[in-house]
Order: C-alpha cells, then sequence, then structure tokens
C-alpha cells in the first residue's frame, strides 16, 4: 500500500516538475524573429519566427506578387498556404460593386417609359420646336378665369408663399437648435478630458505606461542588422550630396549598413535584414504592473464613473 502510494506520489510530483519546467522553458526561453528582403532584382520579403531551437518555426514570404504562411513544429511541416494578394481582392470588390451599380442603373432604366413625355424638362428629355411653340401658342388659364377665381387663385399662392416661408423658418430653427446642441455635447467632452488630464493619477500613470513602452521597446529592438543600400540620381551633383550627408553620419550606423553610390543612373535598392528576440515574460511582467498599479485603476475607474469621482 505504501510502495503503490509512493509511486502515485512520485508520478504527480514528475507530472508538475514537467509542467513547472514546460513554464519556465514558455516564460524564459526567448522567441527569435528575423525580417529580410531585398529589392534589387524582384520584390521579396520575408518574416521568420522560431522557437526553443526550432521546435516552432514560422514563415511569411511574398515573391513575385504571391505571398505564403508556413508553419512548422519538430520540422514537420503544418500549413503551407497562399496567400492572395490584398490589391487583387480589392480590384475583384470593385468589379463586383461596379457591376451591381450598373445592373441598377439598367433596371431603373427599363422601368422608363420613353412614350411618355415629363411634367418638367429634364437633361434626359429635351422639348422640340414644335411642342415648344404649341405650348406657347396655348390658352392660357388666367385668360379663362373671372376676377373672383383670379383673387382666390392669388390668396392660394400668398397662402403658399407664407406657408414656405414658415416651414423655411422652422428648419433654421431646427438647425440652430441641432448645433448648439451639438456645441454643448463637444464642451462637456472638452470638460471631461479636461478633468481626466488634470487628474493626480493621470500623471503617474502616463510616466509608468512610458517607461514601460521604453523597456519593452528596447527588450524587442533588433540585436543583429546586416543591410546594403544602393542609391543614385541622373545628376551627379545631388548624388554626392546625399553621399556627403551619409558619410557626415556614418559612425551611427558602424559597419552593419553599407552605403554604395551609383553615379548617372536612378536607383535605389536595399538589400538586408535584422533579427532580435523576445521574451514572454517580459510582456506578463508589464501586464502585471499595469493590472496592479493603483493610478492606473483609479483612471479606469474615473473613466468607468464618466468623470463623477472625487479626488
Amino acid at each position: 500500500m505504501l510502495k503503490a502510494l509512493a509511486i502515485i506520489g512520485i508520478v504527480i510530483g514528475s507530472i508538475i516538475l514537467l509542467l513547472l519546467l514546460l513554464l519556465v522553458i514558455i516564460l524564459f526561453v526567448p522567441f527569435r524573429y528575423k525580417i529580410g528582403g531585398t529589392n534589387k532584382d524582384e520584390l521579396y520579403f520575408y518574416f521568420l519566427l522560431s522557437y526553443f531551437l526550432h521546435f516552432f518555426r514560422l514563415k511569411v514570404y511574398y515573391r513575385d506578387k504571391m505571398g505564403w504562411l508556413s508553419v512548422r513544429i519538430f520540422g514537420i511541416k503544418f500549413l503551407d498556404k497562399e496567400i492572395p494578394e490584398i490589391y487583387k481582392f480589392l480590384m475583384n470588390l470593385m468589379d463586383k460593386l461596379s457591376k451591381s451599380k450598373g445592373n441598377d442603373e439598367e433596371s431603373a432604366g427599363e422601368e422608363i417609359d420613353e412614350n411618355t413625355l415629363p411634367l418638367e424638362e429634364t437633361e434626359d428629355y429635351e422639348m422640340t420646336d414644335e411642342e415648344f411653340h404649341e405650348y406657347l401658342d396655348g390658352e392660357d388659364e388666367l385668360d379663362n378665369m373671372n376676377s373672383v377665381e383670379k383673387n382666390l387663385s392669388f390668396l392660394s399662392s400668398l397662402k403658399e408663399f407664407v406657408l414656405n416661408i414658415k416651414k423655411k423658418w422652422y428648419n433654421f430653427k431646427e438647425s440652430v437648435k441641432e448645433k448648439l446642441e451639438k456645441w454643448e455635447r463637444t464642451k462637456k467632452k472638452i470638460k471631461y478630458i479636461w478633468k481626466l488630464i488634470n487628474y493626480p493619477s493621470f500623471k503617474e500613470s502616463l510616466i509608468l505606461l512610458k517607461n514601460l513602452g521604453i523597456r519593452v521597446v528596447k527588450h524587442v529592438f533588433p540585436r543583429k542588422w546586416r543591410m546594403k543600400i544602393a542609391y543614385g540620381d541622373e545628376d551627379p551633383y545631388l548624388t554626392g550630396k546625399v553621399h556627403s550627408y551619409i558619410c557626415m553620419a556614418r559612425g551611427l550606423f558602424n559597419r552593419e549598413i553599407d552605403f554604395t553610390p551609383v553615379w548617372g543612373e536612378n536607383r535605389f535598392e536595399l538589400e538586408g535584414y535584422v533579427s532580435g528576440r523576445f521574451q514572454v515574460f517580459v510582456f506578463l511582467r508589464s501586464a502585471f504592473i499595469i493590472f496592479t498599479n493603483k493610478h492606473i485603476w483609479r483612471m479606469v475607474k474615473l473613466i468607468r464613473k464618466g468623470g463623477k469621482v472625487r479626488g
């Protein structure tokens, strides 16, 4: 019985140790990345992400107007998929939209009866000379009206004119009211943002986020790079001027970047790569610091309450 319990304890302990070892590996073993490419003869770009002696390997690459995504685990290819080009997808979408718009216009044109004369002259229909003279020679409705009908017609037109002015005045008042309401909402937003900026925890939160951001950027910043840049212009004077500026700043690049001027020819060729690494632990640590910081929580509480927090 004791031997069985001991064996069970050893098995459970071994499992726990393996899980802890796996957790340590995931947290502290770095992911390695490499970004490179060239535009010398054809555009070629690749992004490589590997982990733990290439146990996991992801590669995204682009060549000859086509991209691929490749994933390998233990050297076994699990995924090798072509990525459609973005501009082709957009072109197909635009073609579909233009075709649907053309179909709508054709269906709308079929509903129009060409034999019917529109009530008003439009760009699609023009009156002929005979129809125009016939319209001018036609009898005027006012000639056939008596004085009472003329007065009633005048009063009705005057009424329509007054109602039209009243409608325009109402629309004007509504637009002014809408503008004033929009301005009030804008003032509330400005007041709310101003209160957030002047809140005591805002400065502390901003300093914390800035320091963590700088630390993360330094951590993922490339540690190795090698580039060859060939540049030139048809005007030798302009090429020499650019080259003189680069020579003055040559000490900033050390020897990792090789600049080669090309005289009397328009050219810009880039070839090389950058590589670095990062650890999951650094991101989790930064997230833990942000999650447990009291100033961040105060800002979150202030935002949730809509700026109605004292202090």
